[in-house]
């Protein structure tokens, strides 16, 4: 747990279905940069990024999804929308008027959705990965995709979960595997919420061209297999990728990902 709880400054804030919580780092006369992480994970997933982020000129705020890491779940399982307009309604209670946006995978389509509700309030969208799917992929893998775990006696629940989460991510550490077992745990059984939302919806990505957008991502991370279908989608959206960063190139190299943010933001480094 001690990696899920991480080292920035944590908070809460209280909205109607319960509360949600957040990291925090910079101070809030800097740009702010508000983080949405992929599913089942948390805000944990960019911890370690949140220092070098500030020391670059920003003020970043991750959040915990509703339903996920240490946030509060919706009373009913939401759609991508629903994600969206939530996901306003904690900027708006953090006090954060115009933002730039970062999603990753899951965190990634609510971004854009949220973008396009309120195009107005965001200065650049970064598209850490963005799940694009076609039709056919879209309902295999919603009949399919994480079917969850039953809970056992004997623990055994807790290798079903371990084994998942290397066989997605074979590079990751024990340490790492550890944080993800306990953010599905955190989630519990039914961890699938966050990608039923994405496999039911379907981005307006031509839209998306009034929005400054830009997809900058791990060489490795799974979802650039979606690059091309991507960058064909969004023709206006320059791509950046790190060299050998997977999913978590945030966790793995925190100082050349908050470069690489911080370059297409244009912020200038905080200077003692």
């Amino acid at each position: 747990m001690s990696r899920v709880r991480g080292t920035a400054h944590r908070g809460y804030v209280d909205l109607p279905w319960g509360q949600v919580h957040y990291r925090e780092a910079g101070t809030p006369d800097r740009p702010t940069l508000l983080i949405v992480h992929q599913s089942p994970l948390s805000s944990a997933t960019y911890d370690a990024a949140l220092a070098p982020l500030a020391a670059c000129g920003l003020h970043v705020v991750a959040v915990d999804t509703p339903g996920f890491g240490m946030s509060d779940p919706p009373p009913h399982p939401w759609t991508i929308p629903e994600y969206a307009t939530a996901l306003w309604q904690t900027a708006d209670a953090l006090g954060l008027d115009r933002v730039h946006l970062l999603g990753q995978h899951t965190g990634a389509t609510i971004g854009a959705e949220a973008a396009l509700r309120a195009p107005h309030r965001v200065g650049r969208l970064i598209l850490q990965g963005l799940p694009l799917y076609d039709p056919a992929e879209r309902a295999e893998k919603k009949a399919t995709y994480a079917p969850g775990y039953r809970p056992g006696r004997d623990g055994s629940h807790l290798l079903v979960i371990w084994n998942r989460v290397y066989g997605l991510y074979p590079r990751l550490t024990p340490d790492e595997a550890d944080r993800q077992v306990a953010e599905y745990l955190m989630t519990g059984p039914d961890y699938a919420t966050g990608y039923r939302a994405v496999f039911d919806h379907t981005l307006d990505t031509a839209a998306l061209a009034a929005v400054p957008t830009v997809l900058l991502h791990g060489a490795d991370d799974l979802v650039d297999r979606m690059t091309p279908a991507v960058r064909a989608a969004l023709p206006h959206a320059p791509l950046v990728t790190i060299p050998g960063g997977t999913d978590f190139v945030a966790d793995e190299q925190p100082e050349a990902f908050a470069a690489a943010v911080a370059a297409q933001l244009g912020v200038a480094a905080v200077t003692p």
